[in-house]
């Protein structure tokens, strides 16, 4: 009986033999298993997190989307926004073109000159605040660099005009003639196109 048993305890040996093998192999791809789906979920995870890393930055941009008039800027909108910043830019285009037309006004400094009178009669004298139209910008500049014979030719004419003849709309735009032939004497690179006075006034 003993050898009985000996013959049959032998093969179940045999048997949990091969099974005990098999445990580290499959603990290994249970490990194995385990490592790649934490590596698939921290992945995954990253991917979220740059996704609303993405979704902030818009978020961002969007108030200063909203200050330049653009609304949300939603992506099907882009075209008409820059339809929008082109007729944005027309805009600008004229306002700077309008801006270099005031550039080609230049305000001259108060003019206080003496005014021709009789002998022996009290002085008399205008106050007066000059502008110049040129015709360009080239002009405004050679007018600027020129300003002592401008302000040499203003005075003449002033010192040569009595009370009386500028009293009137009449004489005070005929003076105005007479000031825009003056510098446009010596005038090179373009004209003088208008005169204009304002706070004009003349001692009684």
């Amino acid at each position: 009986m003993a050898k009985d048993e000996e013959k049959v305890e032998a093969p179940t040996a045999a048997v949990s033999a091969p099974s005990n093998g098999k445990l580290p192999a499959i603990l290994a791809i249970a490990n194995l298993l385990l490592t790649v789906g934490i590596g698939a979920i921290v992945f995954i995870q990253f991917k979220k997190d740059k996704n609303r890393e993405l979704v902030s930055d818009i978020q961002v941009n969007g108030p200063a989307q909203a200050e330049g008039g653009h609304g949300e800027g939603k992506p099907e909108e882009h075209g008409e926004h820059g339809e929008a910043a082109k007729a944005e830019g027309g805009h600008g285009g004229h306002e700077t073109a309008a801006a270099k037309e005031a550039e080609k006004v230049i305000s001259l400094e108060q003019f206080t000159v003496n005014l021709s009178t009789a002998v022996g009669a009290p002085p008399k004298f205008a106050r007066v605040v000059i502008a110049v139209e040129v015709a360009s910008s080239e002009a405004s500049e050679e007018l600027t660099q020129k300003m002592p014979q401008v302000r040499n030719a203003i005075i003449d004419l002033f010192n040569s005009k009595r009370p009386v003849d500028l009293q009137t709309g009449e004489g005070r735009n005929f003076l105005k003639e007479e000031i825009r032939n003056a510098l446009n004497s010596f005038l090179v690179t373009g004209k003088v196109k208008g005169i204009f006075f304002s706070n004009f006034s003349v001692s009684s």
